[in-house]
C-alpha cells in the first residue's frame, strides 16, 4: 500500500493474544504490502497504536485484561484515533457483539477463522478507504484555511476572527470579564507599496505581522489553525490580518481602558523601530482604535467596526495615533457611511458643479487662470463643504470617478469660453493623490482635452506636497507624461509639508502656490515682514518657477507680494469662487476700474 518503492508503507497493527492467528494475519499482510506491528492484548494495543500511528487496526475482541470492545472505544477518543479503520475479530457471531462492536466504534466486523488471504483483501480496502478520506479531509482542511486564514502572515482572517471573538464573549460574558478588540491600521502603506513596489510591501506586511504577533501574551497560538472550537480553559490574545495593511487584536480578559492604551503604545513603539525593507530602513508608524467587550457592544461584528471607526478617527488626529471608541465616533462613522451612500449616487443625479475662482498678473491685475473649484449641491442637505466631502471621497476611492468628471467639464468650459469668444482664460484642477496611484491620470488627462477639442496648455493641474511625496514613484512618471501632453503643473498649499527643494529639481513643476497660513502671516503687526513668503519666493525665483499666492484678503497683503514680486495673486480681496455666469459679470465690472483702484493704491 502507499508507495513501497519508497518505502512509505501503510502499517497495519494486529492485537491477538493467539500467537497462532497473530502469526497468519501477520504473514497475509506482510505477502499484501503492509508493514505490521503486533500485541498481545488490549494494554499493548493501546501502546503500540500510540507508538506506530497505524493506518488500520485488526482487532480480535476476546482477550485478556482490557478487551476488544474496551481498546476501541479508547482508541477512538484518541486524539488521532477518530478515523483508522478497525477491523473487529471474534469467535462470537450473535447479533447483540456485533452490536456492540460497531457501538464501541468498530469500522468492519467478520468472524475469526476468515482465511487470512481474504483478511488481507478486506484490510486493503478499508486503508484504501482511509487514504481517499484523509485526502479529502485534507482538501476541506485547505479550503477551511484558505476560508479563514491568510496565507502570506498565516495569520486568522476576518471571518475567522469574528468567530474567535465570538467564542471569547461566551467565555467572558458569564465571569463578567472584558476583551480589548483593536484595529491596527499601517500609516502611509499605499506610499511605501507605489515608492518600494508590491513585493517589497508585501515582505513588510509579513515583517510587521511578525513583531505585533510577539506583541502578545502567548505568541505561538497566534497561528492556531486547528479546530473550529477555540481552546477557553486559558484564553490567549488572537492577532488576525483584516485588510492589507490592517491587523485586528482580540485580548480577554484587560481589566481597563488604560491596560488597553498601554498594550497599544507598545505595538507602536515595537513598530517604530525601523524596518529593512529592499536595503532600505523604513520606520513605521501605526494608528490604533481600541473597542471594549461588552462595554462597546457584545456581537464580533459590532465590535470590530466600532474599533475601526475609533481608529480612522485616532487617523485624523496624525500618524501613530490611538482612540477608544466613544458614542459619538460611532455617531460620526454612521454620519460618513449615509454621507457617502449620497457621495456615491451624485455623479449620476447631476448633483455636482464647479465654481471658479480668478488668479491674477501682479503686474496688471487681469486674469489669467480661474481655479475649478468642486460644489456638491445636495437634494436634502444643500451646499455640502468640501472640507466635509472630499476626503471621504479620497477614503472611498470615489474621487478618481469625481476627479474625470471635473477633469471633463473643465475643458467643456474652456472650449465653450472658446467657441463663444469669451475670455481666454487657462483652468486649473486640483488633483488628488489617490488619483495617482492607479498610473491611468495622464491618459485620463489625454481623454479629457481630446474630447474637448482644446489646446492642453488651456490646463493646468495643482496637486499637493503629500501627493507628490507619497506617490513619489507614480507621481513622476505621470508628471513627466503630462509636461509632454503640454498641460501645466503645480504645486498646491506650498510650505505646509516637506518643502524639500531636492524633490522640487527632480519634477518638473512650473508653478508654487504659496498656502494661505503664510499669507496671512503678512499683517501691520509684523511690519509687513513674511519670511517664510520671501524664502519660497526666492527659491522658485532660483528655479525659475511662478508663484500664486493664495487667500490674499487685504490690501496690505497684496502690496507686499506685488513688492515681493510674486507672478499671481488669489483671494477674496479680489474674487470668492463663483459659478461662471456671474463669474463673467464680476470680471466685466472688474475690468471696470479694480485694477486701477488696487493698483493706485500700491
Amino acid at each position: 500500500m502507499k508507495d513501497p518503492a519508497n518505502g512509505d508503507l501503510s502499517t497495519v497493527l494486529v492485537v491477538d493474544d493467539d500467537p497462532g492467528a497473530q502469526l497468519l494475519a501477520q504473514s497475509a499482510l506482510e505477502l499484501a504490502g503492509f508493514r505490521v506491528c503486533c500485541a498481545a492484548d488490549g494494554s499493548a494495543g493501546l501502546a503500540a497504536f500510540k507508538a506506530h500511528a497505524p493506518d488500520c487496526i485488526v482487532l480480535d475482541v476476546i482477550m485478556p485484561g482490557m478487551n476488544g470492545f474496551q481498546l476501541c472505544e479508547r482508541v477512538r477518543a484518541l486524539p488521532h484515533g477518530q478515523h483508522v479503520p478497525i477491523l473487529m475479530m471474534t469467535s462470537l457471531d450473535d447479533m447483540e457483539s456485533v452490536t456492540r462492536a460497531y457501538t464501541a466504534g468498530a469500522t468492519d466486523f467478520a468472524s475469526k477463522g476468515v482465511n487470512p488471504m481474504l483478511l488481507a483483501q478486506r484490510v486493503k480496502f478499508l486503508v484504501r478507504t482511509k487514504l481517499t478520506q484523509d485526502q479529502l479531509r485534507a482538501s476541506e482542511a485547505h479550503v477551511r484555511y484558505l476560508a479563514y486564514y491568510d496565507p502570506m502572515t498565516r495569520l486568522p482572517n476576518r471571518q475567522r476572527l469574528v468567530d474567535i471573538i465570538t467564542q471569547l464573549g461566551q467565555w467572558a460574558s458569564p465571569r463578567g470579564r472584558r476583551i480589548a478588540v483593536m484595529s491596527i491600521d499601517i500609516d502611509n502603506f499605499s506610499g511605501i507599496n507605489d515608492t518600494l513596489g508590491q513585493v517589497n510591501g508585501d515582505a513588510l506586511i509579513a515583517d510587521v505581522a511578525a513583531r505585533l504577533r510577539h506583541c502578545l501574551r502567548d505568541p505561538d497560538r497566534a497561528l492556531d489553525q486547528s479546530d473550529a472550537q477555540i481552546d477557553l480553559s486559558e484564553p490567549a490574545d488572537w492577532l488576525a490580518r483584516t485588510g492589507g495593511n490592517e491587523f485586528a487584536l482580540a485580548m480577554p480578559g484587560l481589566p481597563d481602558s488604560d491596560a488597553a492604551t498601554l498594550v497599544a503604545r507598545r505595538i507602536q513603539a515595537t513598530l517604530a523601530r525601523p524596518f529593512m525593507v529592499a536595503q532600505t530602513e523604513l520606520p513605521v508608524s501605526a494608528s490604533i482604535g481600541i473597542s471594549f467587550f461588552p462595554d462597546d457592544g457584545t456581537d464580533a461584528q459590532l465590535l470590530l467596526k466600532n474599533a475601526h471607526a475609533a481608529m480612522h478617527h485616532a487617523k485624523k488626529s496624525g500618524r501613530g495615533a490611538c482612540q477608544l471608541f466613544m458614542e459619538s465616533i460611532s455617531t460620526r462613522a454612521a454620519q460618513h457611511l449615509s454621507l457617502e451612500a449620497d457621495l456615491r449616487k451624485a455623479l449620476d443625479r447631476n448633483e455636482f458643479t464647479l465654481h471658479y475662482q480668478p488668479r491674477l498678473m501682479t503686474q496688471d491685475l487681469r486674469v489669467d487662470t480661474v481655479e475649478a473649484l468642486l460644489r456638491w449641491r445636495h437634494p436634502q442637505r444643500g451646499m455640502v463643504a468640501p472640507d466635509e466631502f472630499i476626503p471621504l471621497a479620497e477614503q472611498s476611492g470615489l474621487i478618481v470617478e469625481i476627479g474625470d468628471w471635473v477633469l471633463q467639464e473643465a475643458c467643456a468650459q474652456a472650449r465653450r469660453w472658446r467657441e463663444r469668444s469669451g475670455p481666454d482664460w487657462n483652468i486649473a484642477v486640483n488633483v488628488s493623490g489617490v488619483q495617482f496611484r492607479d498610473g491611468t491620470l495622464a491618459a485620463r488627462v489625454a481623454r479629457a482635452i481630446g474630447a474637448a477639442g482644446i489646446d492642453p496648455h488651456a490646463i493646468e493641474l495643482e496637486f499637493t506636497e503629500g501627493a507628490l511625496i507619497e506617490n513619489s514613484g507614480s507621481v513622476k512618471h505621470a508628471v513627466t507624461r503630462l509636461k509632454e501632453l503640454g498641460v501645466s503643473i503645480a504645486l498646491d498649499d506650498f510650505g505646509t509639508g516637506y518643502s524639500s527643494l531636492s524633490y522640487l529639481r527632480h519634477f518638473p513643476i512650473d508653478t508654487l502656490k504659496i498656502d494661505r497660513m503664510f499669507v496671512r502671516d503678512i499683517t501691520a503687526q509684523n511690519g509687513s515682514q513674511a519670511p517664510l513668503v520671501d524664502a519660497i519666493m526666492a527659491m522658485a525665483k532660483s528655479l525659475g518657477l511662478a508663484t500664486v499666492a493664495e487667500g490674499v484678503e487685504t490690501d496690505l497683503q497684496w502690496q507686499f507680494l506685488r513688492s515681493r514680486g510674486a507672478t499671481q495673486v488669489q483671494g477674496f480681496l479680489f474674487c470668492r469662487p463663483l459659478p461662471v455666469q456671474e463669474l463673467l459679470e464680476w470680471n466685466e465690472n472688474w475690468m471696470h476700474g479694480g485694477p486701477q483702484r488696487l493698483i493706485g493704491a500700491a
